[in-house]
């Protein structure tokens, strides 16, 4: 018995000297042991509540700035509410990880130059129902590959120019709900590859080239607009757009050259606006325009001059002047066979709704009314020539030609 006791003896001393000389081996002469505490996690910021490590809630109206504390592994944020009033440069550039940004109902009103830059994998950015009143210059500036820009229902009135600059591939950009009365020259520039701009409704002034180095834009739409005039060169710089619309609004003129410098647009529609007038309609071949589509609209005055250089070209369901006994192919705008049975007459009023074909000559709707544009018309209605003498006066003129006559 004693000798198996001794046996066990040696045999655990054994063991315990072999274990020794492993852990010497393989830890640097230290035994490894386990840890018994699990890893740290950073703690919660202050006003903040983290639903994960990587999602994080910061919607209390006492957060005056973006939390240091936030781990870098965050990639969803919500500072909604917050009393954000001016976001400085590279505010997040501590979280990289980050892929959704809310800023809704919170007090901003400024955005530094390059506030978001350092975010290489935001997705989705929302920037709503703040009292934002201007997009600086470069305020979205250098972001790549993000999803969306969500600022509706702001008080944006103004863009600046290069207010995108260097940010490229987003799917959409959303202004509606905005009281933006002016866009301005460059406001997009530098802007690369967006599938599709939304502007919301009311502008009532586009300066020359305010689209001017926007590149690759799939859907560009300008609607609800109230313009006195499209100027020259409104649309020059703007390159590779798939469809260009003016809709739904009050162009006032459209001056020579308001399509100049226009390049390499899939679909280029105007439709079912209210135009006083046309300048001149050109579209040459430099502004490699595959289909233009004039449909639905009201014009008061039928251009001078029309010169469509494109592939495709739709004109049906316009109002224009009529001229009676005039041939409506005459028309500058009749490039198409269909065009006098698919546009109709604005004036005068007796031929109004009627197709251009079945107003022809000696038509019993043109007898009595005079031809030309229902402005010309309507600038002299009422108005007495010059020279004309009035019925008093004809009546005075009689009676001192008979009293000549007998004296």
């Amino acid at each position: 018995m004693a000798a198996t006791s001794l046996f066990v003896v040696s045999w655990v001393l054994r063991w315990l000297l072999t274990a020794t000389a492993w852990g010497a081996l393989c830890g640097g002469g230290r035994a490894h042991t386990p840890s018994l505490s699990p890893a740290l996690t950073p703690p919660c910021p202050t006003h903040c509540i983290c639903l994960s490590q990587s999602q994080v809630v910061c919607n209390s109206a006492t957060l005056r700035g973006v939390p240091s504390a936030l781990s870098a592994s965050v990639t969803q944020l919500s500072l909604s509410r917050a009393d954000l009033r001016v976001l400085r440069s590279d505010a997040f550039a501590h979280l990289r990880q980050l892929r959704r940004l809310a800023l809704d109902a919170c007090n901003l009103t400024r955005i530094r130059p390059f506030a978001f830059r350092g975010l290489p994998r935001l997705r989705e950015l929302y920037i709503q129902h703040t009292p934002l009143a201007t997009v600086d210059a470069f305020a979205f500036a250098a972001l790549q590959n993000i999803s969306s820009i969500v600022l509706t229902h702001n008080r944006i009135a103004q863009i600046e120019g290069y207010a995108f600059a260097g940010t490229n591939f987003i799917k959409l950009i959303s202004l509606r709900n905005n009281p933006i009365k002016r866009i301005l020259a460059h406001a997009f520039s530098g802007l690369n590859d967006v599938a599709q701009i939304e502007l919301p409704s009311g502008i009532r002034s586009i300066e020359p080239q305010a689209f001017a180095g926007l590149e690759g834009v799939g859907v560009l739409e300008l609607a609800y607009m109230d313009l006195p005039a499209v100027l020259s060169d409104t649309f020059r710089g703007l390159v590779r757009v798939g469809r260009l619309a003016l809709r739904e609004s009050d162009l006032g003129i459209v001056r020579v050259g308001a399509f100049d410098g226009l390049q390499r647009v899939d679909t280029l529609e105007i439709c079912n606006n209210k135009i006083d007038g046309i300048e001149e309609l050109s579209l040459v071949q430099n502004n490699s325009v595959t289909t233009f589509k004039l449909t639905g609209n009201h014009m008061l005055e039928t251009p001078e001059a029309v010169i469509l250089e494109v592939e495709n070209i739709v004109i049906r369901g316009n109002h224009v002047p009529c001229e009676c006994g005039r041939d409506p192919l005459s028309n500058p705008l009749a490039l198409t066979s269909d065009f006098p049975e698919e546009n109709f007459c604005i004036s005068p009023l007796k031929v109004r709704g009627r197709t251009l074909g079945s107003v022809s000559a000696g038509s019993a709707g043109c007898r009595g009314e005079a031809g030309g544009s229902a402005r010309a018309r309507a600038s002299g209605a009422g108005a007495r020539p010059r020279d004309a003498l009035s019925s008093p006066q004809l009546a005075l003129t009689a009676a001192t030609l008979v009293f000549l006559a007998s004296s």
